[in-house]
Protein backbone atom coordinates (compact mmCIF):
# COMPACT_ATOMS: atom_id res chain seq x y z
CA UNK A 1 0.00 0.00 0.00
CA UNK A 2 1.46 3.58 -1.26
CA UNK A 3 1.96 5.45 1.86
CA UNK A 4 4.24 8.51 0.22
CA UNK A 5 5.25 9.95 -2.38
CA UNK A 6 7.40 13.37 -3.30
CA UNK A 7 6.21 13.27 -7.20
CA UNK A 8 7.73 16.62 -8.62
CA UNK A 9 11.56 16.82 -8.87
CA UNK A 10 12.33 20.10 -7.04
CA UNK A 11 14.80 22.17 -7.73
CA UNK A 12 16.47 25.21 -6.06
CA UNK A 13 17.93 28.48 -7.72
CA UNK A 14 19.71 31.19 -6.16
CA UNK A 15 17.97 34.06 -8.03
CA UNK A 16 14.98 34.46 -11.27
CA UNK A 17 18.24 35.24 -13.53
CA UNK A 18 19.59 31.63 -13.06
CA UNK A 19 16.07 29.87 -13.23
CA UNK A 20 15.59 31.60 -16.70
CA UNK A 21 18.73 30.40 -18.27
CA UNK A 22 18.01 27.05 -17.57
CA UNK A 23 14.72 27.37 -18.82
CA UNK A 24 15.30 28.79 -21.95
CA UNK A 25 11.81 30.14 -22.10
CA UNK A 26 10.61 29.33 -25.76
CA UNK A 27 8.08 29.85 -28.28
CA UNK A 28 6.32 26.70 -27.59
CA UNK A 29 5.90 27.68 -24.03
CA UNK A 30 2.72 29.16 -22.29
CA UNK A 31 4.01 30.99 -19.26
CA UNK A 32 1.50 31.74 -16.66
CA UNK A 33 1.60 34.79 -14.13
CA UNK A 34 0.43 37.92 -12.87
CA UNK A 35 0.72 41.54 -14.26
CA UNK A 36 3.37 42.48 -12.04
CA UNK A 37 5.87 39.50 -11.94
CA UNK A 38 5.54 39.90 -15.88
CA UNK A 39 6.60 43.15 -15.65
CA UNK A 40 9.47 42.73 -12.89
CA UNK A 41 10.62 39.46 -13.82
CA UNK A 42 9.68 38.11 -17.95
CA UNK A 43 9.20 41.61 -19.78
CA UNK A 44 12.95 42.47 -19.10
CA UNK A 45 14.39 39.31 -20.43
CA UNK A 46 12.39 39.54 -23.78
CA UNK A 47 10.96 36.53 -23.69
CA UNK A 48 9.47 34.68 -26.34
CA UNK A 49 6.66 32.57 -25.23
CA UNK A 50 3.18 33.58 -24.91
CA UNK A 51 2.00 34.82 -21.94
CA UNK A 52 -1.27 34.75 -19.75
CA UNK A 53 -1.70 37.68 -17.06
CA UNK A 54 -4.14 36.18 -14.43
CA UNK A 55 -5.68 39.83 -13.97
CA UNK A 56 -6.67 39.62 -17.27
CA UNK A 57 -9.62 37.07 -16.20
CA UNK A 58 -10.67 38.36 -13.01
CA UNK A 59 -9.89 39.51 -9.27
CA UNK A 60 -9.31 37.88 -6.27
CA UNK A 61 -9.26 33.89 -5.97
CA UNK A 62 -9.95 31.47 -8.85
CA UNK A 63 -13.63 30.51 -9.57
CA UNK A 64 -14.43 27.98 -11.86
CA UNK A 65 -15.87 30.55 -14.15
CA UNK A 66 -12.61 32.25 -14.33
CA UNK A 67 -10.79 29.11 -15.03
CA UNK A 68 -13.44 28.25 -17.77
CA UNK A 69 -12.23 31.90 -19.41
CA UNK A 70 -8.65 31.42 -19.53
CA UNK A 71 -8.95 27.85 -20.61
CA UNK A 72 -10.87 29.31 -24.06
CA UNK A 73 -7.76 31.71 -24.46
CA UNK A 74 -4.93 28.89 -23.72
CA UNK A 75 -6.69 26.56 -25.92
CA UNK A 76 -6.07 28.57 -28.65
CA UNK A 77 -2.02 28.54 -28.19
CA UNK A 78 -1.42 25.04 -28.66
CA UNK A 79 2.04 25.18 -26.54
CA UNK A 80 3.66 21.98 -24.65
CA UNK A 81 4.92 23.46 -21.87
CA UNK A 82 3.25 25.12 -19.02
CA UNK A 83 5.28 27.61 -16.97
CA UNK A 84 3.33 28.92 -13.82
CA UNK A 85 5.30 31.14 -11.46
CA UNK A 86 2.97 32.89 -8.89
CA UNK A 87 0.84 32.14 -5.86
CA UNK A 88 -1.45 29.20 -4.67
CA UNK A 89 -4.60 30.59 -7.19
CA UNK A 90 -2.31 31.13 -10.55
CA UNK A 91 -0.38 27.57 -9.85
CA UNK A 92 -3.90 25.69 -9.18
CA UNK A 93 -4.82 26.91 -12.19
CA UNK A 94 -1.40 25.79 -14.11
CA UNK A 95 -2.37 22.29 -12.97
CA UNK A 96 -5.57 22.52 -15.81
CA UNK A 97 -4.16 23.90 -18.27
CA UNK A 98 -2.03 21.36 -18.25
CA UNK A 99 -4.53 18.85 -19.40
CA UNK A 100 -6.07 17.33 -22.28
CA UNK A 101 -9.02 19.17 -22.98
CA UNK A 102 -11.88 16.68 -22.48
CA UNK A 103 -14.19 18.44 -20.40
CA UNK A 104 -16.35 21.46 -21.53
CA UNK A 105 -16.20 23.25 -18.08
CA UNK A 106 -13.80 23.10 -15.24
CA UNK A 107 -17.05 22.56 -12.82
CA UNK A 108 -17.09 19.22 -14.97
CA UNK A 109 -14.08 18.50 -13.07
CA UNK A 110 -14.62 19.51 -9.18
CA UNK A 111 -17.80 17.40 -9.61
CA UNK A 112 -15.88 14.27 -10.83
CA UNK A 113 -17.86 14.50 -13.77
CA UNK A 114 -14.49 14.35 -16.53
CA UNK A 115 -11.23 12.62 -15.83
CA UNK A 116 -8.27 14.69 -15.75
CA UNK A 117 -5.60 13.40 -18.04
CA UNK A 118 -2.07 14.87 -18.44
CA UNK A 119 -1.17 15.93 -21.59
CA UNK A 120 2.00 18.89 -21.27
CA UNK A 121 4.57 19.63 -19.20
CA UNK A 122 4.14 21.14 -16.04
CA UNK A 123 6.84 24.03 -13.99
CA UNK A 124 5.32 25.66 -10.77
CA UNK A 125 7.58 28.42 -9.43
CA UNK A 126 6.14 29.89 -5.84
CA UNK A 127 5.91 33.31 -5.29
CA UNK A 128 4.22 33.11 -1.65
CA UNK A 129 4.60 30.77 1.48
CA UNK A 130 2.01 29.22 1.83
CA UNK A 131 -0.25 26.94 -0.64
CA UNK A 132 2.73 24.50 -1.06
CA UNK A 133 0.92 23.83 -4.50
CA UNK A 134 4.02 23.53 -6.43
CA UNK A 135 4.46 19.57 -4.55
CA UNK A 136 0.67 18.61 -4.93
CA UNK A 137 -1.91 17.11 -6.64
CA UNK A 138 -4.70 19.50 -5.61
CA UNK A 139 -6.75 22.00 -7.34
CA UNK A 140 -9.06 24.90 -5.20
CA UNK A 141 -11.06 26.71 -6.65
CA UNK A 142 -14.82 28.90 -5.82
CA UNK A 143 -17.53 27.14 -6.84
CA UNK A 144 -19.89 30.42 -7.10
CA UNK A 145 -23.05 28.38 -7.90
CA UNK A 146 -22.72 26.45 -5.15
CA UNK A 147 -21.34 29.10 -2.14
CA UNK A 148 -18.48 27.41 -1.70
CA UNK A 149 -14.51 26.38 -2.66
CA UNK A 150 -14.15 22.66 -3.60
CA UNK A 151 -11.21 20.73 -4.19
CA UNK A 152 -10.06 18.55 -7.40
CA UNK A 153 -7.40 15.70 -6.27
CA UNK A 154 -5.64 13.69 -8.61
CA UNK A 155 -2.42 12.29 -9.55
CA UNK A 156 -2.42 13.85 -12.91
CA UNK A 157 -2.47 17.38 -11.60
CA UNK A 158 1.31 16.67 -9.95
CA UNK A 159 3.57 19.41 -11.41
CA UNK A 160 7.28 17.87 -13.52
CA UNK A 161 9.08 19.98 -11.66
CA UNK A 162 8.71 22.76 -8.89
CA UNK A 163 11.12 25.58 -8.60
CA UNK A 164 12.00 27.08 -5.75
CA UNK A 165 13.75 31.05 -5.95
CA UNK A 166 13.80 32.57 -2.53
CA UNK A 167 14.41 36.08 -3.88
CA UNK A 168 10.72 35.75 -5.60
CA UNK A 169 9.66 36.17 -2.07
CA UNK A 170 11.59 39.36 -1.33
CA UNK A 171 9.38 42.16 -2.77
CA UNK A 172 6.08 40.37 -0.96
CA UNK A 173 4.89 42.93 1.82
CA UNK A 174 5.57 41.91 5.70
CA UNK A 175 1.92 41.57 6.04
CA UNK A 176 1.10 39.67 2.76
CA UNK A 177 3.76 36.97 3.94
CA UNK A 178 2.60 36.71 7.42
CA UNK A 179 -0.73 35.63 5.87
CA UNK A 180 0.63 33.31 3.90
CA UNK A 181 2.67 31.41 5.46
CA UNK A 182 -0.24 30.47 8.18
CA UNK A 183 -1.88 28.71 5.19
CA UNK A 184 1.44 26.61 5.62
CA UNK A 185 1.02 26.34 9.12
CA UNK A 186 -2.32 24.97 9.07
CA UNK A 187 -1.21 22.56 6.44
CA UNK A 188 1.46 21.39 8.58
CA UNK A 189 -0.64 20.81 11.96
CA UNK A 190 -3.53 19.46 10.38
CA UNK A 191 -1.50 17.17 8.40
CA UNK A 192 0.11 16.14 11.38
CA UNK A 193 -2.79 15.07 13.51
CA UNK A 194 -4.52 13.30 9.74
CA UNK A 195 -5.69 9.94 10.43
CA UNK A 196 -3.78 8.86 6.84
CA UNK A 197 -0.45 11.06 8.76
CA UNK A 198 2.69 8.77 8.69
CA UNK A 199 6.40 8.61 9.98
CA UNK A 200 7.24 10.27 6.65
CA UNK A 201 4.98 13.19 6.06
CA UNK A 202 5.32 13.55 10.12
CA UNK A 203 9.06 14.64 9.35
CA UNK A 204 8.23 16.94 6.77
CA UNK A 205 4.96 18.54 9.31
CA UNK A 206 7.27 18.63 12.34
CA UNK A 207 9.98 20.57 10.46
CA UNK A 208 7.66 23.11 8.85
CA UNK A 209 5.89 24.12 11.93
CA UNK A 210 9.59 24.58 13.74
CA UNK A 211 10.41 26.97 10.22
CA UNK A 212 7.56 28.92 10.77
CA UNK A 213 7.73 30.09 14.24
CA UNK A 214 11.36 30.27 14.16
CA UNK A 215 10.49 32.97 11.37
CA UNK A 216 8.04 33.74 12.79
CA UNK A 217 9.80 34.40 15.88
CA UNK A 218 12.74 36.56 13.41
CA UNK A 219 9.50 38.86 11.56
CA UNK A 220 8.37 40.29 15.65
CA UNK A 221 12.01 41.09 16.56
CA UNK A 222 12.67 43.73 13.54
CA UNK A 223 10.11 46.00 12.14
CA UNK A 224 11.69 46.94 9.15
CA UNK A 225 10.74 45.40 6.05
CA UNK A 226 13.84 44.06 4.71
CA UNK A 227 13.52 41.30 6.97
CA UNK A 228 11.36 39.85 4.70
CA UNK A 229 15.09 38.58 3.47
CA UNK A 230 16.16 37.33 6.41
CA UNK A 231 13.00 34.59 6.56
CA UNK A 232 12.32 34.22 2.75
CA UNK A 233 13.87 31.31 2.36
CA UNK A 234 12.82 29.37 5.68
CA UNK A 235 9.26 30.93 5.14
CA UNK A 236 9.84 28.74 1.16
CA UNK A 237 10.95 25.46 2.71
CA UNK A 238 8.29 25.58 5.52
CA UNK A 239 5.11 26.09 2.62
CA UNK A 240 6.70 23.66 0.57
CA UNK A 241 7.65 20.53 3.54
CA UNK A 242 3.73 21.41 4.52
CA UNK A 243 2.70 20.99 0.80
CA UNK A 244 4.31 17.67 0.31
CA UNK A 245 2.76 17.02 3.93
CA UNK A 246 -0.32 17.13 3.09
CA UNK A 247 -0.13 17.01 -0.54
CA UNK A 248 -0.05 13.06 0.73
CA UNK A 249 -2.63 12.64 4.06
CA UNK A 250 -5.01 15.96 3.64
CA UNK A 251 -6.09 18.75 5.71
CA UNK A 252 -9.29 18.95 7.70
CA UNK A 253 -11.83 20.96 9.56
CA UNK A 254 -9.68 24.15 9.75
CA UNK A 255 -9.42 24.17 5.83
CA UNK A 256 -13.15 22.79 5.54
CA UNK A 257 -14.85 25.75 7.72
CA UNK A 258 -12.55 28.49 6.29
CA UNK A 259 -13.83 28.00 2.52
CA UNK A 260 -17.03 29.41 3.34
CA UNK A 261 -15.80 32.50 4.61
CA UNK A 262 -13.23 32.76 1.80
CA UNK A 263 -15.86 32.41 -1.24
CA UNK A 264 -18.55 34.40 0.28
CA UNK A 265 -16.94 37.83 1.97
CA UNK A 266 -13.65 37.01 -0.04
CA UNK A 267 -11.63 37.16 3.13
CA UNK A 268 -7.64 35.73 1.54
CA UNK A 269 -7.48 32.08 2.41
CA UNK A 270 -4.61 32.17 4.81
CA UNK A 271 -6.26 34.60 6.81
CA UNK A 272 -9.50 32.31 6.97
CA UNK A 273 -7.82 29.47 7.94
CA UNK A 274 -6.13 31.45 10.64
CA UNK A 275 -9.45 32.39 12.30
CA UNK A 276 -10.30 28.96 12.66
CA UNK A 277 -7.20 27.62 13.47
CA UNK A 278 -6.86 27.73 16.83
CA UNK A 279 -10.83 26.52 17.91
CA UNK A 280 -11.02 23.72 16.15
CA UNK A 281 -7.53 22.44 17.55
CA UNK A 282 -9.07 23.22 21.15
CA UNK A 283 -12.28 21.46 20.04
CA UNK A 284 -9.74 18.70 19.04
CA UNK A 285 -7.84 18.61 22.35
CA UNK A 286 -11.13 18.64 24.27
CA UNK A 287 -12.27 15.32 22.67
CA UNK A 288 -8.56 13.67 22.69
CA UNK A 289 -6.36 15.34 24.87
CA UNK A 290 -3.91 12.34 24.74
CA UNK A 291 -2.16 11.14 21.58
CA UNK A 292 -0.76 13.48 18.56
CA UNK A 293 -1.85 17.06 20.08
CA UNK A 294 0.13 16.30 23.12
CA UNK A 295 3.13 15.47 20.71
CA UNK A 296 2.42 19.16 19.35
CA UNK A 297 2.50 21.22 22.57
CA UNK A 298 5.32 19.54 23.43
CA UNK A 299 6.66 20.63 20.36
CA UNK A 300 5.07 24.23 20.59
CA UNK A 301 6.84 24.52 23.90
CA UNK A 302 10.21 23.67 23.28
CA UNK A 303 10.70 26.16 19.67
CA UNK A 304 8.47 28.88 21.68
CA UNK A 305 10.79 28.72 24.67
CA UNK A 306 7.90 28.21 27.13
CA UNK A 307 8.64 28.50 31.03
CA UNK A 308 7.08 26.01 33.20
CA UNK A 309 3.32 26.16 33.61
CA UNK A 310 2.74 28.59 30.73
CA UNK A 311 0.16 27.13 28.25
CA UNK A 312 2.41 26.39 24.59
CA UNK A 313 -1.30 26.86 22.72
CA UNK A 314 -1.73 30.11 24.47
CA UNK A 315 1.58 30.98 23.73
CA UNK A 316 1.23 30.52 20.14
CA UNK A 317 -1.85 32.19 19.91
CA UNK A 318 -0.01 35.13 21.28
CA UNK A 319 2.80 34.80 19.03
CA UNK A 320 0.30 34.58 15.95
CA UNK A 321 -2.25 37.58 17.68
CA UNK A 322 0.63 39.92 17.09
CA UNK A 323 1.20 38.84 13.58
CA UNK A 324 -1.78 39.08 12.74
CA UNK A 325 -4.84 41.05 15.40
CA UNK A 326 -7.87 38.33 16.08
CA UNK A 327 -10.87 39.54 14.35
CA UNK A 328 -14.53 38.02 14.88
CA UNK A 329 -16.05 36.38 11.81
CA UNK A 330 -18.88 39.40 11.80
CA UNK A 331 -15.73 41.71 11.65
CA UNK A 332 -15.46 40.00 7.85
CA UNK A 333 -18.97 40.71 7.23
CA UNK A 334 -20.96 37.05 8.10
CA UNK A 335 -24.28 37.40 9.80
CA UNK A 336 -25.85 35.47 12.68
CA UNK A 337 -27.72 33.45 9.44
CA UNK A 338 -24.68 32.68 7.80
CA UNK A 339 -23.83 30.41 10.66
CA UNK A 340 -26.07 28.00 10.83
CA UNK A 341 -25.94 28.10 6.44
CA UNK A 342 -22.38 27.51 6.81
CA UNK A 343 -22.39 24.37 9.08
CA UNK A 344 -24.85 22.87 6.51
CA UNK A 345 -22.06 23.89 3.62
CA UNK A 346 -19.75 22.60 5.18
CA UNK A 347 -21.50 19.26 5.89
CA UNK A 348 -22.93 18.91 2.24
CA UNK A 349 -19.84 20.24 0.37
CA UNK A 350 -16.31 19.44 2.22
CA UNK A 351 -16.64 15.80 3.52
CA UNK A 352 -13.41 15.29 1.57
CA UNK A 353 -11.70 17.46 4.04
CA UNK A 354 -13.90 16.06 6.94
CA UNK A 355 -12.98 12.66 6.80
CA UNK A 356 -9.33 14.03 7.77
CA UNK A 357 -10.32 15.29 11.05
CA UNK A 358 -7.77 14.21 14.14
CA UNK A 359 -11.63 13.79 15.42
CA UNK A 360 -15.12 13.49 14.04
CA UNK A 361 -16.83 16.71 14.70
CA UNK A 362 -20.87 16.67 13.69
CA UNK A 363 -22.70 19.08 12.00
CA UNK A 364 -23.78 20.92 15.56
CA UNK A 365 -20.16 21.08 16.72
CA UNK A 366 -19.21 22.44 13.62
CA UNK A 367 -21.76 25.20 13.71
CA UNK A 368 -20.84 26.05 17.36
CA UNK A 369 -17.05 26.80 16.07
CA UNK A 370 -18.86 29.52 13.62
CA UNK A 371 -20.93 30.38 16.72
CA UNK A 372 -18.07 30.66 18.94
CA UNK A 373 -15.99 32.51 16.50
CA UNK A 374 -18.54 35.09 15.26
Amino acid sequence: MKQFQIKPVIQCFSSFSEFAELMDFAPGDCIFTVRHLHEKWFKPIKVRSSILLFEDYGTGEPTDEMIDRILVDFRKLNCMRVIAVGGGSVLDIAKLLALKPTMSSALQLFEGKAQPIKEKELILVPTTCGTGSEMTCISIAGIPSKGTKKGLSAEPLFADKAALIPELLYCLPKQVMVTSSLDAMAHAMESFVAPRANAYSELFSIESIRLLLKSYKTLLSNDNDSVVQDVAEDLMKASNYAGIAFGNVGVGAVHALAYPLGEKYHVFHGEACARFFSTVFQVYRSKKPDGKTQFLTLLLAQVLVCPEGQDPWEAMDGLLNQLLPSKSLREYGMTEADIESFADSVVREQQRLLVNNYVELNRDEIRDIFKRLW
